[in-house]
């Protein structure tokens, strides 16, 4: 009778893996479909793609048993970046990297690129200042995947 409930257990096991990692793969596909069709595969096998208005994107899915990659567009000339994430219940995530004079700045900003932490006086004034860089970044990342 032990044997007859280890088996049992074994295969209950086994079926869960099966199961969430199907589940997985089928929610992931199913959300980063339409982003990489925008973004196919290069020769290294990332998904990215340079234009010749000076401006690149990327898009990194999930890894293995995650739910979060992001979707990258970046001004190589003026080192501004905006990074999303896609959810999965729906909506984005969004980040904006500037490298300026040697400094690197990351504020996550919400989809108004509005900051997140309306605290930091300083973000915000960083922020106020490449606005209308920020603005072509989503600008350029609604166009190349249809965001909004």
């Amino acid at each position: 009778m032990t044997k007859i409930n280890r088996k049992k257990i074994f295969q209950f096991i086994i079926l869960g893996f099966v199961i969430l990692n199907l589940s997985w793969l089928l929610i992931t596909t199913a959300k980063y479909n339409k982003f990489i069709k925008a973004v196919p595969k290069n020769e290294h096998g990332l998904y990215s793609m340079n234009k010749e208005d000076g401006y690149s994107y990327y898009v990194k899915k999930p890894n293995y048993l995650h739910y979060t990659g992001n979707l990258t567009i970046k001004n190589s000339e003026k080192g501004e970046l905006l990074i999303i994430w896609p959810l999965i219940s729906g909506g984005y995530k969004y980040g904006f990297r500037l490298q300026e004079d040697g400094k690197a700045f990351e504020i996550y900003v919400d989809q108004n690129m509005e900051p997140i932490h309306k605290d930091d006086v300083y973000s915000i004034q960083v922020l106020e200042e490449h606005k209308v860089e920020l603005q072509k970044l989503f600008s350029k990342a609604n166009e190349m995947w249809n965001l909004m």
